[in-house]
């Protein structure tokens, strides 16, 4: 599959998954996503970031719904969670290995 097809896939379900599992368990809107996929440095342990920036900014951590704290034992997660949730959708796509593919939110807020 070709990179901006790659791009556009993970946009829309970024937009549709990802949104449905934030708002579903964390204090927080839905997001626009826009995504690109890019081949990654000699200083990654991937071979392809896929850089997912957001309005508005993605915040560094997310609180959960309070009748979904009930069933935890943290209050929140922290984006590195995000991260693998997200990571975990390129499997929908029927790519062979996700482990190939880094996840990056390119703009963060610090809250």
């Amino acid at each position: 599959m070709r990179m901006s097809e790659l791009s556009s896939k993970l946009e829309k379900m970024y937009n549709l998954l990802g949104n449905k599992y934030l708002t579903d368990n964390f204090i927080t809107q839905p997001f626009d996503f826009k995504v690109k996929v890019v081949y990654g440095d000699e200083y990654d342990y991937f071979d392809y970031k896929v850089e997912v920036y957001s309005i508005p900014d993605i915040p560094k951590s997310f609180m959960y719904k309070p009748e979904v704290k009930k069933n935890k034992v943290a209050d929140g997660i922290d984006i590195s969670v995000l991260k693998n949730e997200f990571k975990n959708y390129i499997n929908y796509l029927g790519l062979k290995n996700n482990s190939f593919y880094g996840i990056e939110f390119m703009n963060k807020k610090n809250s």
